[in-house]
């Protein structure tokens, strides 16, 4: 904890204290539901199944079946053992295993043996030793677990043995109840958004008898108030993570229809969040349809963004700019640039965050050229890391530093989770257009505790869609700064996509990049240092693909100045 001064060190340790004790808090709650709530208490049925808009594929129940699991991107063949009975592939892949969402695809193979081993697999999980285990239950598992138990209960309630129904009914109010209280308990997290989602869709699902013993009054309140704290006015998520978008929507779509197709009243907070979420989804796509890849968004399930599109696409008008979630665009014809000119997060919401302050993403004639790296899954710890340095991401870094204090001793993360700390505040955005075409100019001060150094990049692209020039500058925090010391390198990075071929010219003075639909474009700068480099792409798949980067280097002490170009030839 060198990086931090003495009062941050104490309001850290009061920070893993506070998480420490609603840690206690909830192992109590979970160890009295589990193990001393009356069976008396339990629902007696389910009165409405609802939709799941996950896309289901019944080759992988098929392959569940045969005992090969299929899940985060990894098919284990575990054979003929329970698969929570075994040490598993990654965190990845056990997180989607006791979450149950490959429920779906037993429903969508429509088997009724393949049906019968998903019921197994269900009975499979209650007697197994690990049932109580904390990661078993923490707010987010549980709320995603209650969901899919409920939106697939045809396939594990068993219409002639009523024994096997009181167990699925007692699991349910496990559920119930751990979420109720533990939503009451828990920091601010999107986890409390999942637990609130997760308490109406039970409200909605179970019988009346079970509510009569049960508040469910206030849930409603908990989704109002965690929706309002977590979805901003132009419909980003206050993580500022386009990909906790989508996965949000997923579960507020099916919500919304039963509320009216149990002619319920939809409540005004769950509308107007789907109506902001689902035009800021589509500013967030690029023409190809994936998702720009800033702060934690990887690769993009497009048959969940086509599902959620079908349910509440209609009368689309999507944004031009996304102030409120940091994000601003240049349009030009078969020409556009996407800049991250927002804050780092709050904390609490920081922990899928990167440290890319003023990174660009450039399509040209709907083709993706210049990019940022992308995101790893928190389990791939050392490249979950990488992904969110300043490094990877087409920005400015100064002495191959971040701008953010993103990795923490583990036994702080492991108490408050993967925060980022000493990140950049929102600076002002000047966005319209100039004489060459359309512009942003933007700053931040990422850099400013580090180097007393404020970060400014004015972009703007020409009229006919055939030129963007950049200009980036790094100034002192005010006159009264003073540089004491050497000068300090800095490299200006644009990782290029993988579908880019680049050769360097004859005279070493541009760098050439030729696009799949063989359009060719130039890069040039002022400075005379500039090469490719070797760079890492994760915004498509779990694959990790080799591709190029362009790297000015320099250096400074208290002032520098780069221009550059990328030019149709």
């Amino acid at each position: 904890m060198a990086h931090f001064s003495i009062s941050e060190k104490f309001k850290l340790l009061f920070l893993a204290l506070n998480f420490y004790i609603k840690d206690i808090k909830q192992k109590l709650i979970r160890f009295y539901i589990l193990k001393w709530r009356k069976k008396s208490h339990i629902p007696n049925k389910i009165i409405f199944e609802p939709n799941d808009y996950h896309i289901a594929d019944p080759t992988i129940a098929q392959d569940i079946y045969d005992g090969h699991i299929s899940l985060a991107g990894i098919s284990y063949n575990v054979g003929a053992n329970s698969p929570f009975n075994i040490q598993p592939p990654n965190e990845g892949w056990h997180h989607e295993l006791i979450t149950f969402g490959w429920l779906r695809h037993f429903k969508a193979l429509k088997s009724p043996i393949a049906l019968m081993q998903a019921k197994a697999l269900f009975v499979d999980w209650q007697k197994d030793d690990g049932y109580n285990h904390a990661n078993n239950w923490s707010l987010s598992v549980t709320a995603k677990r209650l969901i899919s138990l409920l939106s697939h209960a045809s396939i594990l309630i068993d219409k002639n043995i009523s024994a096997n129904n009181e167990a699925y009914f007692k699991i349910i109010d496990q559920h119930v109840q751990i979420l109720s209280h533990g939503y009451k308990n828990a920091n601010k997290s999107k986890s409390k958004l999942d637990a609130a989602i997760a308490l109406c869709y039970a409200k909605l699902c179970l019988d009346s008898d079970y509510w009569s013993k049960n508040k469910a009054e206030e849930f409603e309140t908990f989704l109002d108030k965690q929706l309002t704290a977590q979805i901003l006015p132009d419909g980003g998520h206050i993580s500022r993570n386009p990909d906790i978008l989508l996965e949000i929507m997923l579960d507020l779509i099916p919500l919304k229809l039963a509320y009216k197709k149990q002619q319920i009243m939809v409540p005004v907070a769950l509308q107007n969040a789907i109506d902001r979420i689902i035009p800021i989804l589509h500013f967030f796509c690029h023409p190809d349809g994936n998702f720009i890849q800033f702060n934690g968004a990887g690769p993009t399930d497009w048959a969940a963004f086509l599902s959620i599109f079908d349910a509440e696409g209609q009368g689309l008008n999507p944004p031009t700019q996304a102030p409120h979630s940091g994000y601003y665009r240049l349009y030009a014809p078969k020409l556009q640039l996407t800049i991250d000119a927002g804050a780092t997060p709050d904390a609490a919401y920081s922990t899928t965050a990167h440290a890319g302050p003023l990174a660009v993403e450039i399509c040209a004639a709907g083709q993706r050229m210049v990019v940022n790296c992308g995101a790893a899954p928190i389990y791939d710890y050392k490249w979950f890391t990488l992904t969110r340095s300043t490094a990877a991401h087409s920005t400015l870094n100064i002495n191959n530093l971040s701008t953010a204090l993103i990795q923490l001793p583990k036994w702080l993360t492991k108490l408050i989770g993967h925060q980022i700390f000493h990140g950049h505040s929102k600076m002002p955005v000047a966005i319209g257009n100039s004489p060459k075409g359309p512009q942003v100019l933007a700053s931040h001060n990422g850099y400013v505790k580090q180097f007393g150094l404020i970060h400014k990049r004015q972009i703007s692209l020409s009229e006919e869609g055939d030129l963007v020039t950049g200009l980036d500058l790094l100034t002192p925090k005010s006159a009264k700064t003073k540089f004491k010391g050497k000068k300090l390198p800095f490299d200006i990075r644009f990782h290029l996509h993988p579908h880019i071929v680049t050769q360097t010219s004859r005279d070493g003075h541009s760098i050439l990049l030729t696009l799949p639909n063989r359009d060719m474009w130039q890069f040039v700068s002022t400075f005379a240092s500039f090469k490719l480099e070797d760079s890492i792409y994760l915004g498509e798949s779990h694959e990790k693909k080799t591709t190029k980067q362009i790297v000015i280097s320099g250096e400074v002490l208290d002032y520098a100045e780069v221009k550059w170009q990328f030019r149709k030839i």
